[in-house]
């Protein structure tokens, strides 16, 4: 059994690494001090069960680390090295108990069935808009965002329109969600960079925690990755991205997706006002319905929908507006 040890305090990663190899049958795969480093082996070398430090399940870049482990089927839990308070809704190994419970807990969590991953409907609507129509997609997300991204960009096809996204993900784990949604979706995801130019079967994810992404419409349809103060909290912001194209709404489709707090409710109302269309998902599909439910409540929203719908509306709005 291959465990990884993801932990950033360096005391208890080194006594778990030493429990760990006192084991039989157990090998250590790796002992990471930050997500970052335990994204890029499961990701590469999966290993059957990751040990978290509980506090690293507190983090907003574990929903990405989370979901990578679901579609690739790596078990995961949380650990402890003697009395600890462990949520109600995680699963913990004491590394302090004797060997046969540790081995127990170790052998039961990777037997245990993996959570379904939801696939991606590839292909669903191929080519349903005309492929140099100028239309852009514009999609913001937190909480949940995640898995509701990988079920909305599924449905798109390899000559989806131009699609900016902003997920609050954390600092470092842009790349590893452009990554992570490339594999599963058949249009090209990367990150976006300074001066991009938007092009038909390419989505774009806005990087680290540095600056805004939002639209430069003056010289063409390109990305521009502004240094300027967070908005609602959060740097990159899904209101400065939305505001940014008020000029090009006419042309736009603006998305909300689960999400704590309001961000992008305030850009979403100045995007409709403009003219763009604009969809929230509903209270019954939203992990957490701050963000899509606070553009509701500002009257921003054309279509309230449920998860499962937004794909197709998205690019039912596309072919509209490229005809």
């Amino acid at each position: 059994m291959r465990v990884l040890i993801a932990d950033p305090d360096d005391r208890r990663r080194e006594q778990a690494t030493t429990r760990l190899g006192r084991l039989p049958g157990v090998q250590l795969s790796a002992a990471c001090a930050d997500l970052s480093a335990t994204f890029d082996i499961v990701e590469h070398r999966p290993p059957h069960v990751v040990l978290y430090a509980q506090s690293f399940t507190q983090q907003p870049e574990f929903e990405t680390m989370e979901t990578l482990c679901r579609h690739l089927s790596v078990r995961w839990m949380t650990f402890s090295i003697g009395t600890c308070r462990t949520p109600h809704n995680l699963i913990n190994v004491d590394l302090a108990a004797d060997e046969a419970a540790i081995l127990s807990t170790l052998q039961a969590k990777m037997n245990q069935k993996a959570a379904a991953a939801r696939g991606p409907q590839i292909g669903l609507f191929h080519s349903t808009f005309p492929s140099r129509s100028s239309n852009i997609v514009l999609i913001g997300s937190s909480t949940g965002g995640v898995d509701a991204l990988l079920q909305v960009l599924g449905t798109f096809p390899a000559d989806c329109p131009p699609t900016l996204v902003v997920q609050h993900t954390g600092a470092s784990f842009s790349a590893g969600l452009a990554r992570l949604l490339n594999a599963r979706v058949e249009p090209k995801v990367i990150e976006a960079y300074e001066g991009a130019m938007l092009a038909s079967g390419t989505i774009m994810i806005a990087p680290g925690a540095d600056a805004h992404l939002v639209l430069n419409a003056q010289h063409g349809t390109r990305c521009r990755l502004e240094v300027s103060p967070r908005m609602n909290g959060h740097r990159p912001s899904v209101d400065a991205l939305f505001k940014s194209a008020a000029r090009v709404a006419d042309r736009v489709t603006a998305v909300l997706l689960t999400g704590m707090g309001r961000d992008g409710a305030e850009g979403l109302l100045d995007l409709k006002t403009a003219g763009a269309q604009t969809i929230a998902q509903d209270k019954a599909t939203s992990l957490v319905y701050g963000m899509p439910g606070a553009a509701a409540d500002l009257g921003a929203v054309n279509q309230k929908l449920p998860l499962s719908a937004i794909g197709p509306a998205i690019l039912k709005s596309s072919q509209q507006r490229g005809c």
